[in-house]
């Protein structure tokens, strides 16, 4: 092929996806696949590739995973993605991934707003090593084996369903992953406003199928070192805590498990190892 020729096949590449991309999007999809694209529009893989280029380039296309594209319409390119919410769906639908919003960000869906993440951070039974970072959006997918039987709730978005922790499983995640969390005092943050959707006995349940009594110690002895704008609910949340671990705790946990253990207060009533201070930001 001469060049000159080559330089029109590119020009016809392009043009082809733009009517592509601009035809599948005003049916209601948001994305396609390289798989899809040769298909339906009778391309070498060659071709394919250098057309999606040319739109990645222009900001009309990301790709956050081989093989998968996703449109970025006119409106969200200033912002270099679709909204993270939106593009979290599309993502873990095509990796087939369990999946669900979590920690600071899974916070903000219950009310807890003041600290916002710089990431939308996504729990998942799915490895990813390589960053998904787009303009302004940014997503921290953590790592975790196994997501069965916990409780989380669906969100309508513009992309279908956002799968997002339930209060319950956000505190204890948050207490579970400290450093994904910004640390203790951030928690602590976070928690003052949570405190408000956490339900006492949904999270006493979960913490008993998880096996995680250790993070209900810590959360209590949290809990009764901040001042909330719901003392009624937090003082109830504290009493029902009291009374589940009464008996059924003997080993004390220190607070940051990252730090060391020796010659710190030890707290009875929570079984706590007092090895740092928590100071809410509010």
């Amino acid at each position: 092929m001469c060049p000159l020729n080559h330089v029109n096949s590119d020009y016809e590449g392009i043009m082809n996806l733009s009517a592509y991309v601009k035809e599948i999007r005003q049916k209601g999809q948001r994305s396609f696949t390289l798989v899809q694209l040769i298909k339906d529009q009778n391309l070498s893989n060659n071709a394919a590739i250098n057309a999606i280029a040319r739109l990645r380039k222009q900001g009309d296309l990301i790709t956050p995973a081989k093989g998968l594209y996703i449109i970025v319409p006119p409106e969200h390119q200033p912002y270099g993605s679709i909204p993270a919410e939106e593009l979290v769906p599309i993502l873990m639908q095509y990796l087939q991934a369990d999946y669900y919003v979590s920690l600071l960000s899974g916070a903000g869906y219950h009310g807890a707003t003041h600290q916002k993440p710089g990431r939308f951070q996504v729990i998942t039974n799915k490895r990813v090593k390589h960053p998904l970072e787009f303009g302004r959006v940014k997503l921290e997918l953590v790592y975790k084996k196994s997501l069965a039987s916990l409780p989380i709730q669906n969100l309508t978005v513009a992309t279908g369903y956002l799968k997002v922790a339930t209060p319950e499983l956000v505190a204890l995640d948050l207490l579970t992953y400290p450093r994904r969390s910004g640390g203790l005092n951030h928690i602590a943050t976070v928690l003052t406003e949570l405190v408000e959707a956490i339900d006492a006995d949904k999270l006493i349940k979960l913490a008993e199928i998880i096996g995680e009594k250790a993070q209900l110690q810590r959360l209590g002895y949290i809990l009764e070192q901040l001042d909330t704008m719901e003392e009624e609910k937090k003082l109830l949340l504290i009493d029902k805590l009291i009374k589940y671990l009464d008996g059924k705790i003997s080993l004390y946990v220190p607070l940051a498990s990252e730090l060391p253990k020796k010659s710190f207060p030890r707290i009875g009533k929570w079984r706590i190892i007092a090895n740092t201070n928590i100071e809410s930001d509010l």
